[in-house]
C-alpha cells in the first residue's frame, strides 16, 4: 500500500506539471527530458490517468454529472440549476456548451499525451517492459478516440457508417487532421486495438489478481506498471473493448466472440469476477470493484462526489444546485420494481438509494462513503475506484449476441447477473418471448446497472431507442450527436 501512495503522489505532482499534461507539440524539451526511461514513461502515462480523472471526464462529467443528466435519472427542475439545460438537451446554452467543448478538448489532451508517449517509446525498447508501456499507450489512444465517436460521431443506425464523425489522431501534428467517417474511425480503433491486445499478452492480471502489486523487493525501484493492473489499460480492458467496438459497429457475432472470450477465461483466472449478493452490502463492495476490468483510482473521489451528492443526512433541498438527486419513485416504480422483470430484493435499489429523513429528497447514495475510511487501508481502497469498463457489460454484450443464435444462453447470463443482485427470481423462456423481448430484458438490466454511470446515454444513441425516463424522449440526432465545438469546426477541414 506505501508504494500505492507514491504513486497517489506522483499523480498529484504531474498535475502541476501543467506543460506536460498540457501537451504543447512545439516544445520538444519536455519529452527530451522526462522521456529517456521507463520511469519517465511511467510518470508520462501517469498523466493520462490522471486527465481521465479530472472533473471534465471520469471526475464527474462523463460519470454522474452531465452525461448522466442526459438520460432521466436526476429531478431536475430549477432553471437555475447547473445541470437544468443538459437535462432539456439545452445543448447551445453557456453551460452545457462549457461542458461539451471541454471534453472534446479533454479527450485529445489524452490522445495527444499517447501520442507523444508513442512516438518515443522507442527510446526503452529493450527494456522488459516496452511492451506493457506501449500496449497500454495504444489502447488508450483507442479509448479515447472510442468515446469521442460515441458522443460527437453519427448514430450508426439512424445515419448509417459512412457519415462524418470525428479526426483520428495518431500522432503530433502541428496542423489540423481531417475528419473521418465512422467506418474509417472504426477502423482504427480496430487496428490500434488489435496491436495493444498483442502487446499486451503477457500483462501480469491475467496471472495475478487485478489489485496485485507484483514489485517484491524493497532495493528496486517501484515500478507502477506491475501495481494495480486493474486500474490501468489493462489486456482484458482491450479485449473488452474489442467487443464494445463491435457492438457499437453494430457486428453483434464478433462483439459476442471477443466477450465469450473474456467471459471464458475469467472464468479460469478469476482476476475479475462477478461479485456475490452475500458481498455487495459490505463496506468498499458497494460498487462491486471486482468486477472492474478498467477502473480509474483517485484518492479525492470522495471530496468529489460530495460536491455533487448530498450526504444521507443532509437538509439541502432538491432544487440546489449543482447537487443532484435521484427521480427514486419513477425509478422505483418503473425500472427496479418493474411487474415483468423487477424485485424489491435487487441489492442496488436497497444500497444504492437512502432517504433516512423523509422531510427531504431522496439522496443516490452509490459514490458517497464515510471520508475517514482512506484508501491507504486496503479494505477500503476500493471504494476509491471509479469504474469506466465493468464484467456485468460484457455478460449483457454478449447476451445481447446470444438474442437470437442461442436465446437459452441469452437469457442464462441475464439471470446469472441479476442472481449477483440478490434477484433470485429467474426469468423465463417462455414461448412468446421474442428476440426483441430478450433484448429489451438486457437493455432494462444495463439501465439497473448504471445508473450514476455515465453510460446508458450512448447505448440509446446506438440502438436509436427512445429515452425512457418521466416523460419519454423521441429519439433525435440533434439530442443525440453532441455538438462538436465550434472552433474545431472553423479551423479544422471537414472535407
Amino acid at each position: 500500500m506505501k508504494k500505492l501512495l507514491i504513486a497517489i503522489v506522483m499523480l498529484g505532482v504531474l498535475s502541476s506539471c501543467e506543460k506536460f499534461l498540457n501537451v504543447n507539440p512545439t516544445d520538444k524539451a519536455y519529452e527530451e527530458d522526462l522521456l529517456t526511461d521507463r520511469s519517465g514513461f511511467n510518470a508520462a502515462l501517469a498523466g493520462v490517468y490522471e486527465t481521465l480523472n479530472t472533473d471534465t471526464l471520469y471526475g464527474r462529467e462523463m460519470k454522474y454529472g452531465f452525461m448522466e443528466s442526459l438520460v432521466g435519472s436526476y429531478n431536475v427542475t430549477n432553471s437555475a440549476h447547473k445541470y437544468y439545460r443538459s437535462f432539456r438537451y439545452e445543448y447551445n446554452y453557456d453551460e452545457p456548451k462549457k461542458m461539451i467543448d471541454n471534453i472534446w478538448a479533454r479527450f485529445y489532451q489524452c490522445i495527444n499525451q499517447t501520442n507523444i508517449i508513442l512516438g518515443n517509446v522507442g527510446r526503452i525498447e529493450n527494456d522488459p517492459y516496452y511492451n506493457l508501456v506501449r500496449g497500454e499507450a495504444t489502447g488508450l489512444r483507442a479509448f479515447c478516440h472510442f468515446q469521442l465517436l460515441k458522443l460527437f460521431g453519427p448514430s450508426i443506425s439512424s445515419e448509417g457508417i459512412e457519415a462524418k464523425a470525428i479526426p483520428y489522431r495518431t500522432a503530433v501534428v502541428y496542423s489540423a487532421t481531417k475528419f473521418s467517417s465512422t467506418a474509417e474511425v472504426i477502423a482504427l480503433l480496430e487496428k490500434d486495438l488489435s496491436e495493444a491486445r498483442d502487446l499486451l499478452e503477457k500483462d501480469p492480471i491475467r496471472s495475478n489478481a487485478r489489485n496485485a502489486n507484483l514489485n517484491q523487493f524493497a532495493y528496486e525501484p517501484y515500478n507502477s506498471l506491475i501495481d494495480y493492473r486493474g486500474i490501468r489499460m489493462n489486456y482484458y480492458a482491450i479485449v473488452a473493448l474489442q467487443s464494445m467496438v463491435a457492438q457499437w459497429k453494430g457486428d453483434l457475432v464478433n462483439a459476442g466472440k471477443y466477450a465469450e472470450e473474456l467471459i471464458t477465461e475469467l472464468k479460469t483466472t478469476q482476476s475479475i469476477r462477478m461479485a456475490l449478493s452475500s458481498e455487495i452490502g459490505s463496506v468498499g463492495n458497494t460498487r462491486m470493484p471486482m468486477e472492474n476490468i478498467f477502473a480509474l483510482f483517485s484518492s479525492r473521489l470522495g471530496a468529489k462526489v460530495s460536491t455533487v451528492f448530498a450526504q444521507a443526512d443532509a437538509t439541502t433541498t432538491g432544487s440546489t444546485s449543482p447537487f443532484l438527486f435521484p427521480n427514486y419513485t419513477w425509478l422505483r416504480t418503473n425500472l427496479y420494481n418493474s411487474a415483468v422483470h423487477g424485485s424489491l430484493n435487487d441489492a442496488r435499489l436497497a444500497g444504492w438509494f437512502v432517504q433516512p429523513n423523509t422531510s427531504y429528497p431522496w439522496k443516490l447514495s452509490k459514490y458517497l462513503f464515510d471520508q475517514t475510511r482512506l484508501p491507504s487501508d486496503v479494505n477500503y481502497r476500493p471504494l476509491y475506484e471509479s469504474k469506466v469498463i465493468g464484467l456485468h457489460t460484457i455478460y449483457m454484450i454478449a447476451a445481447e449476441n446470444y438474442a437470437s443464435s442461442s436465446p437459452a444462453k441469452a437469457m442464462e447470463y441475464l439471470n446469472l447477473v441479476r442472481n449477483t443482485r440478490n434477484i433470485t427470481t429467474d426469468l423465463a423462456l417462455s414461448a412468446d418471448m421474442t428476440t426483441q423481448k430478450i433484448k429489451d430484458l438486457i437493455f432494462d438490466e444495463m439501465r439497473k446497472e448504471n445508473i450514476g454511470e455515465g453510460y446508458l446515454f450512448t447505448e440509446y444513441k446506438r440502438l436509436f431507442r427512445p429515452i425512457d425516463r418521466a416523460t419519454l424522449v423521441q429519439p433525435k440526432n440533434e439530442i443525440f450527436r453532441l455538438p462538436i465545438p465550434a472552433d474545431e469546426l472553423l479551423y479544422n477541414p471537414q472535407n
